[in-house]
Order: C-alpha cells, then sequence, then structure tokens
C-alpha cells in the first residue's frame, strides 16, 4: 500500500522522496524493490536517501543488516 511506502521512507527519515517515486509509479514496497540505481538517479533522489532505500529493498528481502548491499544482479535473484 502507499501508505505503507510513505511510512517506511518516513522511518527513514526521507519522506520527501515519496512524491519522486510515486510520481514515477513507486507506490508500494513491492513496486520499489524493482527500482535501479540508475532509476534513482534519473528521478533526482539525494545519493543518502538512495542508499537508504537500497538497504531496506534489501533488507525486506532477507539480506543481512551486517553485510554490504547486495549488487543489482543479487537483488534481482533474492525477489524473484
Amino acid at each position: 500500500m502507499a501508505g505503507d511506502l510513505r511510512r517506511i521512507l518516513g522511518s527513514l527519515n526521507i519522506e520527501e522522496e515519496y512524491h519522486l517515486l510515486a510520481n514515477a509509479g513507486f507506490t508500494t514496497m513491492a513496486q520499489l524493490t524493482r527500482i535501479t540505481e540508475q532509476d534513482m538517479a534519473n528521478l533526482n533522489i539525494r545519493l543518502g536517501a538512495r542508499r537508504k532505500i537500497q538497504r531496506a529493498i534489501a533488507h525486506s528481502l532477507g539480506w543481512p543488516d551486517a553485510k554490504p548491499l547486495p549488487s543489482e544482479a543479487e537483488l534481482n535473484r533474492l525477489s524473484k
């Protein structure tokens, strides 16, 4: 749900990025798991916010917080 994504972004202190994501069609966490680094750059999402989003996506897919962020290929494999 869109409210869930807004809540998640709020918990990461990046709620201001919600409108950029929503306007691009990313309104749920499930949709957000398919966003790429390039997508976020094209949306002008700040670098720090991108890293927080990537960490939240990885965490939602079961990636351990103690490990470095997975590559896009690893994220694609996890999300299937």
